[in-house]
């Protein structure tokens, strides 16, 4: 259960079976992957896509691609960086995802440590997770993982994810209008260059706060954003 096949998976609920014949599509993460995932395969579907993180796809660097730029430089460096102090997670997820999930699965303290360090980690919070969110917030979401018995799915779709690595060619790109928003505590902030690499960006925004998990973190400042850029296309 990759990007792929997930985005496939929306666009076949979203048209065939809610009726829609075009609808509009956001997300961040992994979310992110899917809804570029959508304007790629599913752009004839789609008003737009809008994304608060630029991971997926990787763009097309091979010959007669332009050279990266100082900022696209520094950005693959601060990646590097971040992998290496931060990627433990994502490593163990796309390689040994089942090992960890009956550890995960067998304790509620041990998923509610695995998931709430990433709030801290990546909010944009000081160190202090419940100066963003609430103690009821954070265990609400704990719960729905722990007693639906679903951190075992949720971790293996980075082993599925990197069985299908997403790489463009020479001539491709996401073809559904993209818009961006994003936000300085975000794992990956790439310059406007680097995104335009691989979509057609019609609006970028540098948020003046929040993190990785920016729909909980300021819902009102991704849903303001989410509205001026789609505002556009009524009427289409």
């Amino acid at each position: 259960m990759e990007i792929g096949r997930v985005a496939g998976l929306w666009a076949r609920l979203m048209t065939e079976n809610l009726g829609y014949p075009r609808f509009a599509a956001v997300g961040g993460d992994i979310g992110a992957g899917v809804t570029s995932r959508l304007g790629y395969s599913h752009a004839d579907k789609l008003y737009g896509i809008h994304l608060t993180s630029v991971t997926r796809p990787t763009p097309y660097l091979g010959p007669d691609s332009r050279p990266l730029t100082e900022a696209e430089e520094a950005h693959s460096a601060q990646r590097e960086r971040w992998f290496q102090d931060e990627g433990g997670y994502n490593h163990i997820q796309g390689t040994k995802p089942q090992t960890l999930s009956y550890g995960l699965n067998d304790s509620p303290a041990g998923v509610c440590a695995w998931i709430v360090e990433k709030w801290r980690t990546w909010s944009d919070c000081n160190g202090d997770v419940e100066s963003v969110y609430t103690k009821d917030e954070l265990l609400t979401t704990v719960t729905l993982y722990w007693v639906t018995g679903t951190i075992g799915s949720s971790v293996r779709m980075y082993r599925e994810n990197q069985s299908v690595l997403w790489t463009l060619g020479q001539e491709e790109r996401v073809a559904a209008p993209a818009g961006m928003a994003m936000f300085p505590q975000e794992i990956a902030r790439p310059p406007r260059e680097w995104a335009e690499r691989s979509y057609d960006v019609r609006q970028w925004r540098e948020m003046p706060r929040g993190g990785h998990f920016a729909a909980f973190e300021e819902p009102e400042l991704l849903a303001g954003e989410v509205r001026e850029f789609f505002r556009q296309f009524r009427g289409d």
